[in-house]
């Protein structure tokens, strides 16, 4: 049966399932798992990472962060962090220091140094969830050659509250894509002569679409650091293209600027 399982649990991977993992023990937010070691990854070309695994306990519902620093290998880690449903189901992956995204294959291996930091802000990678009451499953992956230890956190946290259908006024705003599959609305002023100026420097792939009217099939869309008229447009909606990436609310990662003003665009 070797032949059939291996193709399977393939198949089931490229899929986004990788089934329950085997735990090491559980986190609750506000915890912090100190000294965790991390075998080392085996192969070459195609390689097979050290893996434990945690259960996340979710006691509330909210926004809650998780993340890995490494305390072992410092600049020469190669950490991977994936969240779980229930199922096995892949609901969040990991990509760097600033960003994570939907699925492994939205930068399969893109692992450079992450670090030594002091927790939970310092150097490393994490992702963030919305979490109901209930539990998912942590995989903590090490891609270096080597045994690394680190330590594993998960807290509650504020996500950025604009862009939940406000008006959007005369002068400059900013907001933040800090989940994937988030999309933030704005109403739009229907004085007539006003342009909107998009700014965005961070590595998620954003985009601020303009429509009509809600049920408009096709919106203008503003790519970062362009400027558009607000001529006949209702709603904007700032969302990454592919709804696979997001980041933090922080320069560079998933926070955005949005500016209104009677001013032309060049």
């Amino acid at each position: 049966m070797r032949w059939v399982l291996g193709p399977l649990v393939l198949f089931l991977a490229a899929c986004g399932f990788l089934g329950s993992p085997p735990v090491e023990g559980e986190l609750s937010p506000g915890e912090v798992v100190r000294g965790l070691s991390l075998p080392p990854a085996q192969g070459t070309d195609a390689l097979t990472p050290g893996v434990k695994g945690y259960r996340l306990l979710l006691n509330q519902e909210g926004a809650v962060e998780v993340g890995v620093v490494s305390t072992g290998l410092g600049l020469q880690s190669r950490l991977r962090l994936l969240l779980l449903d229930e199922r096995g189901v892949i609901q969040a992956v990991s990509v760097a220091r600033h960003w994570f995204g939907a699925y492994p294959e939205i930068a399969p291996l893109g692992l450079g140094p992450q670090g030594i930091g002091v927790l939970p802000l310092g150097p490393g990678v994490r992702l963030n969830l919305r979490g109901n009451v209930g539990q998912f499953y942590l995989r903590v992956e090490n891609y270096a050659p080597l045994e690394d230890t680190v330590d594993l956190y998960a807290r509650y946290f504020s996500p950025d509250a604009r862009g939940q259908g406000e008006p959007l006024a005369l002068g400059a705003t900013s907001g933040a894509i800090e989940f994937v599959g988030e999309s933030d609305y704005y109403r739009l002023p229907s004085e007539s002569g006003l342009y909107l100026r998009f700014a965005y420097a961070g590595p998620l792939d954003l985009v601020a679409k303009l429509y009509r009217a809600q049920d408009d099939p096709a919106p203008r869309t503003l790519n970062p650091n362009g400027c558009a008229s607000l001529e006949g447009a209702s709603l904007l909606v700032v969302r990454d293209r592919g709804l696979a990436r997001a980041g933090f609310n922080e320069e560079n990662s998933g926070r955005y600027r949005l500016e209104v003003s009677g001013v032309p665009c060049p």
